[in-house]
């Protein structure tokens, strides 16, 4: 079969992903930075520098695994080795549906999430094409993103209590203040950056694969 004759599914795909990344823009950015501007840390314009940035960044970086997750964890692709234009198509539909719930969600300020609408965009495409004996129902695939829906908020909360407290009761209630402050940046700088690097690491980078090599050469690496 000739891909090249359904070029036009691939431009039509291209500009509905480019309309999942704005809707990414109105949601999820304001999900990152609404405590900074909220608290006055930043302004509207240096939110929107930072966060283009970041989310580029994020994408590149450490998106790998979430990308192949979506691409390949949901729907058995085994279904469609002798028609690779139909998973070309049902892929396309996935980012108009979930594109066109964005944005109406987005314009009625309804909190939506980009990620779960085109999680749910797959689902449907792969149940109408391949039917829903074919979509990774189990902890292979849907069970473990439905999870890590729970999951993720109640680590994420935990953690922020954590560092709450300890600012709270280390720095804030204690003498010279400013000074306690200051000295307890750095070390959540360090931290900050560390934990980033590791997961740029161990979830970035697709093409490196640490279990592969030989202990000299992810050293070196």
């Amino acid at each position: 079969m000739h891909l090249q004759a359904f070029d036009y599914v691939f431009g039509i795909a291209v500009i509905f992903a480019f309309l999942d990344a704005f809707n990414i823009g109105a949601n999820d950015c304001a999900n990152s930075f609404s405590s900074s501007i909220s608290s006055r840390c930043l302004k509207y314009w240096q939110a929107m520098i930072l966060a283009a940035i970041c989310e580029f960044l994020g994408a590149v970086l450490a998106g790998s695994r979430v990308s192949d997750t979506i691409r390949s964890k949901i729907l058995d692709l085994n279904a469609f080795e002798s028609t690779p234009a139909v998973l070309m198509l049902a892929m396309t539909c996935a980012l108009v549906g979930s594109s066109t719930w964005l944005s109406i969600a987005t314009y009625i300020r309804m909190p939506v999430s980009t990620t779960h609408s085109l999680v749910g965009g797959v689902i449907g495409a792969g149940v109408a094409t391949i039917g829903a004996q074919k979509v990774s129902w189990g902890w292979g695939g849907f069970a473990k993103i439905v999870a890590s829906w729970f999951i993720a908020p109640a680590i994420a909360g935990g953690f922020a209590a954590v560092i709450f407290l300890i600012v709270k009761f280390g720095v804030l209630e204690r003498k010279n203040a400013l000074r306690n402050a200051l000295m307890f940046s750095p070390v959540v700088v360090f931290v900050t950056f560390s934990i980033l690097t590791m997961l740029i690491t161990w979830k970035g980078a697709p093409n490196l694969n640490l279990n592969n090599l030989s202990t000299g050469a992810t050293v070196e690496d």
